[in-house]
């Protein structure tokens, strides 16, 4: 049932899963910076971890973020986006790679799974260093303490400086067998600095000072030390000033270093530069200023270094460590100590000489191929050790799933399909529900019952989570949880039209569209399958398709066009049989007694249609087929039972016109269980057609299966229902005769439904819901004990 990470034969090669987040490889504040290089060259060196473990790797991204670059989607096997692993049988490891920038809950299910191994690169926690500028209102407290809650459910975290180590300890109590420390890796391009001369775009001499539009970086501090130095000024040493400051700030920051003494020419603002040229700046510099007041770690220390450039660095303790030497440290507040350093390096070109020297071996330990070496390493030996959890080795409990899905009394199919889906399942697993609406009591066969919110999708508790969907309002918040969240997903109906046009907009359901069909689609297309889905081209089901692990459909031709259009695999599932009978349905009293009740005369050949009166189920091709009927003196009464899903003037118009207002019945609004089954029991036909395809299904069909009563329907959804003999198939788009000559031929078969009931009963077992909750168990990959099986 639950996964196991246990690797006991270290010699042997072992299936793992390495699991990446890889939202800030997503998102344009990040991808770039040292977040991002840390992150891209940890993903691109996953090789050294394959040496001694057979792995795949999956990376986590966010579809409410920019599209993940080529760049970054070649470093993985294949992505996925929501954090539903589903069962796949391997351990697996999970790495957060930025924890503290993104959504803690979109990860969550992950997080809180004591199987996974889960690793998280820390940076820094310079929010709560200055929380008035960083956290400035209760909600940002708020959010950033809930960050820090979920980074704290790690197993082994991988801070980058031996000072945000400290803080870790500090600040979550984590114990230090559980940290190692890494660092940030220097670009490529820096590796190879001996190969570089210097930056093409000032041939004068300069000093870099390393800053970013970001107050802390505090650029302000060596601008007013060569501001105030005339040795500086009077030799026209320039200062060039990297970061990408908008024209607005840089504005500012000149008209701060002419108030004090600077000379405007001699500022220079560079803007972005690929990296290659920023070696070059680097490289021509007399010397490099960092004057940040607070950092987990200083990519620009380590930058100068490697580009042999001497740097001073303020005093603070990430610095330190990269530094180790305090006479080329000062205070962030001291601009005159900065002034006498930076002077005293111009001036000697043998003490400069002598800096550049120490810290050439420096910087060594930053190479990219040595962090990621190291860091893989010490996973290879977290998977190589690690034990366990004690609650994760109980084999030979029951299942426990989360059903999230509208249940009774809500109005809705479906909500009666999933009801009698628990009854059976719940003699395998513990189920627990989750629906919008308070049920009215404890569903049969419910571990237990309650409000839908985004828990299941995040709680470990849960061995399995499946939504359950549909194409009406009553999916909107289990679609919307499977959409961030993912999870098993039972898809109910062969398409979505209705559901993206109405509840999500047009703007959606076009896109989605388009998708599907590989070409434009206009609103007025749209339109028109909204109007009549005989026409509709697509199935919407694209999204779900990608959601879903795994995907579930209720016919073979719903899978095949899943797997044909969205090169995704469906777990079919046979549709079954809701509506459980304790008498025998076949049975002529049941029958005239049901007609009394009903008012049905002895000689009307009733024909009932069940469910919602829509004209996508040809309704008015019906009308006319009893028009025709009555022309063949046959007595035949067509009952439409359900309330009124579309304008029901277009339908009495046609009763009306034809005269038929005797001979066709309209419910007054939805029909109550005893008088649907009372129905089901007293009609000699049935008509059940779809003008959508797509392999579309019916319960109102399934119904009329299960108690034998002959029925018309069109060649598409008796195909999808795999209807036994006694269920008639007319074309796909059929005209009022045809229906009329099938209901004929019905007629004079005779009305005994006993001649059907061998097929029926074959039908109604293939088709049961206890048949129907194994395969389900078995498509979640869930081992069912018959031992621990419920009555």
């Amino acid at each position: 049932m639950r996964r196991k990470l246990v690797l006991q034969d270290w010699e042997g090669m072992v299936d793992c899963d390495i699991v990446f987040d890889m939202r800030c490889l997503q998102d344009p504040s990040y991808k770039d910076r040292g977040v991002g290089k840390l992150s891209a060259n940890l993903v691109r060196n996953v090789g050294s971890f394959r040496t001694k473990i057979e792995t795949s790797t999956l990376g986590l991204i966010d579809p409410r973020l920019p599209p993940l670059e080529d760049r970054f989607l070649r470093l993985v096997d294949r992505i996925q986006g929501n954090a539903y692993l589903g069962a796949n049988g391997r351990s697996t490891v999970f790495v957060e790679l930025s924890p503290m920038t993104h959504d803690p809950l979109f990860p969550g299910r992950i997080v809180n799974d004591p199987d996974i191994l889960k690793l998280a690169i820390v940076y820094d926690f310079i929010p709560l260093m200055k929380p008035e500028r960083y956290l400035p209102t209760a909600s940002d407290r708020l959010d950033y303490h809930t960050q820090l809650v979920w980074l704290s459910r790690h197993d082994h975290f991988f801070p980058i400086s031996q000072y945000t180590s400290n803080e870790l300890r500090r600040i979550l109590n984590v114990e230090s067998r559980h940290i190692t420390n890494t660092g940030a890796p220097i670009g490529s391009a820096f590796e190879a600095v001996d190969g570089w001369g210097q930056w093409e775009g000032l041939s004068q001499r300069y000093v870099l000072a390393s800053g970013g539009a970001e107050p802390r970086k505090n650029i302000e501090c060596p601008m007013l030390a060569h501001a105030g130095s005339r040795v500086m000024q009077d030799a026209g040493i320039r200062l060039v000033v990297t970061g990408n400051y908008p024209p607005g700030w840089q504005a500012s920051l000149r008209d701060l270093y002419v108030a004090n003494g600077g000379k405007s020419e001699l500022l220079i603002f560079p803007g972005f530069v690929d990296e290659d040229e920023l070696v070059a700046i680097y490289r021509g510099a007399q010397c490099a200023v960092v004057a940040a007041q607070m950092e987990g770690f200083s990519m620009p220390v380590v930058e100068a270094m490697a580009a042999g450039t001497p740097v001073l660095a303020s005093s603070i303790p990430a610095h330190k460590e990269l530094v180790g030497r305090n006479d080329l440290m000062f205070s962030p507040e001291d601009v005159e100590d900065v002034r006498n350093k930076v002077e005293a390096l111009v001036l000697d070109p043998v003490k400069r000489a002598e800096i550049v020297s120490d810290q050439s071996t420096r910087w060594q330990r930053f190479r990219a191929g040595k962090i990621a070496g190291e860091f893989w390493a010490k996973v290879s030996d977290l998977v190589a050790h690690r034990q366990p959890k004690p609650r994760a080795i109980l084999r030979r409990a029951r299942p426990r799933i989360a059903f999230l899905s509208p249940m009774p009394p809500d109005q809705s199919g479906v909500a009666d399909y999933s009801a009698a889906t628990i009854r059976e399942l719940g003699k395998l697993a513990d189920v627990h529900v989750f629906s919008k609406h308070a049920c009215a009591a404890m569903p049969e066969g419910a571990a237990s019952v309650q409000q839908i919110t985004a828990l299941p999708c995040l709680s470990s508790d849960f061995d399995r989570v499946i939504g359950v969907v549909g194409n009406s309002h009553f999916h909107l918040e289990v679609f919307q949880l499977l959409e961030r969240y993912g999870g098993a997903c039972i898809e109910h109906d062969n398409r979505l039209l209705g559901f993206y046009r109405i509840l999500l907009g047009s703007q959606r359901a076009r896109s989605l569209a388009e998708r599907e069909l590989g070409r434009s689609v206009t609103e007025e297309e749209i339109a028109s399958w909204m109007q009549d889905e005989s026409r509709l081209k697509a199935t919407f089901l694209g999204e779900i398709a990608e959601w879903a692990s795994p995907m579930f459909v209720h016919s073979r031709v719903t899978a095949r066009i899943v797997r044909e259009r969205f090169a995704k695999a469906a777990v079919y599932l046979p549709f079954s049989i809701y509506r459980q009978w304790q008498i025998d349905p076949t049975e002529h009293e049941l029958k005239l007694a049901a007609r009394t009740r009903l008012g049905i005369g002895s000689e009307e050949f009733a024909v009932v249609s069940l469910g919602l009166v829509h004209s996508n189920k040809a309704v008015e091709e019906c009308i006319w087929a009893v028009d025709l009927l009555r022309s063949w003196q046959i007595p035949a009464k067509l009952y439409l039972v359900g309330g009124f899903a579309d304008d029901e003037g277009r339908f009495r118009n046609l009763v009306s016109y034809l005269d038929l207002a005797d001979h066709v019945s309209f419910s007054s609004g939805f029909v109550g269980e005893a008088q649907y089954r009372d129905y089901l029991l007293a009609a000699d036909a049935a008509v059940q057609l779809r003008t959508h395809f797509f392999g579309g299904l019916s319960g109102a069909l399934l119904d009329c299966i299960a108690v034998g009563l002959p029925t018309v329907a069109n060649e598409d959804l008796a195909m999808a229902m795999e209807a036994p003999p006694y269920v008639s198939a007319v074309p796909d788009h059929p005209s009022p005769v045809l229906i009329a000559e099938s209901l004929a031929e019905i007629r004079g078969k005779g009305v005994d439904r006993s001649q059907f009931d061998q097929a029926r009963r074959h039908y109604c077992e293939a088709h049961s819901f206890e048949n129907y909750a194994r395969k389900l168990c078995e498509g979640l990959g869930l081992e069912i004990d018959a031992s621990r099986r419920s009555p």
